[in-house]
């Protein structure tokens, strides 16, 4: 597909999806923080977002290395070395979930002196220590769906990219 498709096709193919998966996540984020604010309350509301630009760094960081893992993947299939793509798509999930780990550690051990750094009060402390432990917990696992997002895309699997996303979202609702 990526070879063959004329640009302007291939963009609309592939950047289309995308901008779905988007969206499907920022309403499932604005969903999120109206169910959070309205039954747990502006306190909780208030923690979560404390903690969440440490969950972003997290995600970030397993976003950047299967997004860089992409294009040495991306050569390999053009060149049609699918053993060679197959080993750069292993060594990038192991790496993710090792990078996962080690943020999801250090998150979870030093919650409290983050939190306290990020803003956190003695009021909401202990609630953004609770979320980010929760999160740091299922980080390993959660930062998977970053690799594989982004290897069904090169793949030519950009719909089944979408939809996965989209039920994700609609699933955690």
């Amino acid at each position: 597909m990526y070879a063959t498709m004329a640009p302007w096709r291939l963009f609309m193919k592939v950047a289309l999806p995308g901008m779905i998966s988007m969206f499907a996540m920022s309403i499932y984020s604005i969903i999120e923080g109206i169910f959070i604010g309205q039954t747990l309350g502006e306190g909780a509301f208030a923690a979560v977002n404390i903690a969440m630009p440490l969950v972003m760094i997290n995600f970030s960081l397993a976003d950047l290395i299967g997004v860089g893992a992409s294009v040495p993947i991306s050569i390999a299939l053009g060149r049609k070395d699918h053993g060679e793509a197959n080993n750069t798509f292993t060594c990038s999930v192991i790496l993710i979930f090792l990078a996962s780990v080690l943020m999801g550690g250090i998150m979870f051990f030093a919650a409290e002196p983050l939190s306290r750094m990020m803003g956190a009060d003695d009021v909401l402390l202990d609630t953004a220590v609770r979320y980010l432990r929760t999160v740091a917990l299922c980080g390993p696992l959660a930062t998977i769906f970053f690799a594989m997002d982004n290897y069904l895309r090169i793949s030519g699997f950009v719909k089944t990219s979408m939809g996965i996303n989209i039920f994700c979202n609609a699933a955690t609702i």
